[in-house]
Formats: structure tokens, sequence, C-alpha cells
């Protein structure tokens, strides 16, 4: 199975160790991100570290390791797609763009999101985190 992976979803991993954490670390599941989820996830740093109470450096190493295991895929693979998903989505949010997007160029199974937003659109598949845990 390839999931593209909201923001939403890697940003709770970095929080606290849960259930997301302990899928996105140990289940035998391909996960993708845009690289955009990068800056996103930068220009929030000090923010994310405080909650999960940890240092910048700290956290940044986890990240390190969790983008081991998800994979970041560069703008140059799903731009292609960019038009076609922000007639899909581009009106509702703009921020979830590149990841209908990479899921299109991917062929992606589904997206894992808790963000309600996707479901407003109807060419890629959704899934929130119960789905998935009742799926492996």
């Amino acid at each position: 199975m390839l999931l593209v992976v909201d923001t939403n979803i890697i940003i709770s991993c970095l929080i606290k160790d849960s259930k997301t954490r302990e899928i996105l670390l140990t289940a035998n599941v391909d996960f993708a991100v845009p690289e955009w989820v990068h800056s996103e996830i930068r220009k929030h740093m000090k923010l994310i570290a405080k909650k999960a109470d940890v240092s910048v450096i700290e956290l940044e190493h986890f990240m390190e390791e969790l983008f081991q295991v998800v994979h970041t895929t560069p703008f140059e693979e799903y731009q292609p797609y960019i038009d076609d998903a922000h007639n899909l989505i581009g009106e509702v949010d703009k921020d979830d763009v590149p990841f209908i997007a990479l899921a299109l160029a991917l062929h992606a199974d589904a997206i894992w999101t808790n963000d309600k937003d996707f479901d407003k659109q109807d060419r890629v598949a959704v899934l929130r985190t119960h789905d998935l845990l009742e799926l492996l």
C-alpha cells in the first residue's frame, strides 16, 4: 500500500508518541510526502518542539529518523499534476494541492489525513488514522 501523508499526521507524530507514530515507524506501508512538507514543518519548528517538550535539535534528529521511513518526493515529480489537483481542491484549501498532486502522480492508494477538507474532492481516497488502524 502506498499512502501520501498529510502534514497534520507528520506533526502529530513529531509531537507525541502515539498510534500515529507507531504506524509511521513500523507499518509495512510505503509513505510519501511532497517536499513542501519540510518547509511547513520548519516554519513551525519551535512550536512543535515546545509541544513535544524537546529541544529543536532533538526534534531535528527525530525528523531525520522519520524521513528515513517517509519518502520525500521532489516537486518535479508531481508538478505535472498541480493544475489538476488545484481544480480538485484548490478552492477549498490551496495548501492541500501538493498532496492531491502527489497522490495522482504516484497513483497512491490514499491520502492519510485528519483534515476533512480532503473529503470535498472525490478523485483520491482518504484514510483517517482510525481507518488505517482498522486496515492494519
